[in-house]
């Protein structure tokens, strides 16, 4: 059985990341499946997604860590840098089996993001959930403005 692998549609904007995906996925079949940027002794360097945003009085941070155990995680605020290490490990060892297709990643991974400047440090909370890192930082009180009543004179 020969796996072929189906044609994406083209989407309206492009990306460079998705472009750049694209083009790893592509020369990874070419290989003959062996990642491009690993050498054969070390896992391959994956690094998972995440949306920030800016919500009722906090920053939030969600990541995707599909297969990733809440102890491999690890968070640390150093002045306004937050910083994500973690590791997603190999569950299953291939030695009898011929890989069709290998498109999972595994390895060790780290992020780190710039806070905004209203981001209060001291508070820093993260959950774990389903494979998902949720982490807030409080705004600072100062930062989260207020409202101004107006009067009539």
């Amino acid at each position: 059985m020969q796996l072929v692998p189906t044609q994406r549609r083209p989407d309206g904007g492009r990306s460079l990341l998705r472009d750049w995906d694209r083009l790893e996925d592509r020369m990874q079949r070419l290989m003959g499946g062996m990642p491009l940027w690993e050498s054969t002794t070390e896992a391959f360097v994956w690094t998972p997604k995440i949306d920030f945003t800016d919500a009722n009085g906090n920053f939030v941070m969600t990541a995707d860590l599909p297969g990733v155990e809440p102890k491999d995680v690890d968070i640390e605020v150093e002045g306004n840098l937050l910083t994500i290490k973690g590791e997603k490990r190999v569950t299953k060892e291939h030695k009898e089996e011929r890989i069709q297709i290998a498109e999972r990643r595994y390895g060790a991974f780290e992020r780190s993001f710039a806070l905004p400047s209203s981001a209060d440090p001291e508070k820093v909370t993260a959950e774990f959930h389903q494979g998902v890192l949720t982490v807030r930082i409080a705004k600072r009180p100062e930062a989260r403005g207020k409202k101004v009543e107006v009067k009539a004179t």
